[in-house]
């Protein structure tokens, strides 16, 4: 729908300016006398308006909005009045804004999914293809009470993510750091007092040695190539050919990879139970899930199912041919796809893995602590040695 920006007078004759969605000048003018406003002048505004600023919203406002806006379209308050108090009560936010430009568009004539549709950052694909088939069903409440139940499980899984990297993450950073300033300061000082020793030095402190005198001599070299990685790794990723390449290569680490695949099958479960619930084909569904699933591994095997699909093929038949799905899964599939309860088997399996992740995520922090505990014993272990070493050598010699 069109986005008009207007000037207008209100009822005490002061100019009021803004943006309103409408299909001509017509539907305009009748949006704001809803709104006691009169029309001077207005222009369409080419492309599409974005409140969010090209920026995501968090998850959490987006559970409160589901929440609240099913909880008053259950209690018979028109939608319009809703939209309105909940964007009173953000008055001044970045949500409350969009909120406010959503109701703005549907008193416009446009429908609750197509208002959402203009802040694709706000509201994803799934959220959107869902509210869609709510309002051709007439169960808007209940979609949305559906959604605030799948983002607050997405959440949830977001935080046992997070709980699994961020011990690792602060070991690694703390055993970069000891290295940087070992190389870059300690060993200096102590390598040029062993040189003028003149005692035999194990190869480990040789090493070092060279190490600390490239850390010293081409550290802005080591810098830029440190940085230009990074950077490249990043672009590489963005590419389609890159990004698959560091799906398939997470699938595969030892571990970690498992817990990633359990992960992605369980949004795939999530994703397209809920979906199929809200009365949409499986077609349209596969199509949808292939954007929001978030590996393109399982990306390009979701678009393979779907063609096959098309082409007159049984899902389980399609699942069991990417070679992508454990057999748990295509069994399941197939015994819901036999009884017509699809749904159900979907949603059986996506139960499943609401266990397993959070109980995968806590076998990896329990066997990834005493791991990286020794791993950070052996580097001050052996950077201790390589120091120590030869003084205790030059010592014994002047024992002798």
């Amino acid at each position: 729908m069109p986005q008009f920006s207007y000037k207008a007078r209100d009822e005490l004759g002061r100019m009021v300016k803004g943006i309103q969605s409408a299909e001509g000048v017509v539907q305009l003018i009748t949006a704001l006398r809803r709104k006691n406003l009169y029309l001077i002048s207005a222009s369409e505004k080419k492309g599409r308006i974005l409140s969010s600023g090209g920026q995501k919203i968090k998850r959490s406002d987006l559970i409160d909005f589901s929440s609240q806006l099913a909880t008053t379209l259950s209690a018979g308050i028109p939608i319009l009045q809703g939209l309105q108090e909940l964007g009173l009560e953000r008055q001044g936010t970045k949500f409350g804004k969009i909120i406010t430009t959503i109701k703005d568009d549907i008193e416009g004539g446009a429908l609750l999914h197509e208002a959402l549709a203009r802040h694709p950052q706000a509201f994803g694909e799934t959220y959107i293809h869902m509210v869609k088939a709510g309002e051709a069903s007439g169960y808007v409440d209940r979609i949305l009470r559906e959604l605030a139940s799948f983002l607050e499980w997405q959440e949830e899984l977001s935080s046992s993510i997070k709980k699994i990297t961020i011990y690792p993450l602060v070991v690694l950073i703390a055993i970069s750091v000891l290295i940087i300033f070992v190389f870059s300061f300690a060993f200096p000082r102590i390598s040029s007092v062993l040189m003028e020793m003149k005692v035999p030095l194990p190869f480990s402190t040789r090493l070092l040695i060279g190490v600390s005198k490239l850390f010293q001599s081409y550290w802005h070299f080591v810098g830029v190539g440190f940085v230009g990685g990074i950077v490249g790794l990043r672009l590489f990723s963005q590419t389609q050919k890159g990004r698959l390449m560091l799906d398939k290569l997470k699938l595969r680490l030892p571990v970690i990879g498992e817990l990633i695949k359990k992960v992605y099958l369980s949004r795939f479960t999530h994703h397209l139970s809920l979906l199929l619930r809200a009365g949409i084909g499986i077609d349209d569904a596969l199509s949808a899930l292939e954007k929001v699933v978030g590996s393109m591994v399982f990306s390009k095997a979701i678009r393979e199912i779907r063609d096959q699909v098309r082409a007159g093929l049984t899902l389980t038949e399609a699942l069991r041919r990417t070679g992508v799905f454990p057999p748990m899964v295509i069994r399941m599939i197939s015994v819901g796809e036999s009884t017509g309860t699809l749904e159900e088997a979907l949603a059986k399996v996506s139960q499943y893995y609401d266990q397993e992740v959070p109980s995968t995520v806590k076998k990896i922090l329990s066997a990834a602590e005493p791991v990286l505990i020794v791993f950070l014993a052996v580097v001050v272990l052996s950077v201790a040695l390589s120091i120590y070493l030869p003084i205790y050598q030059a010592i014994g010699k002047i024992g002798r």
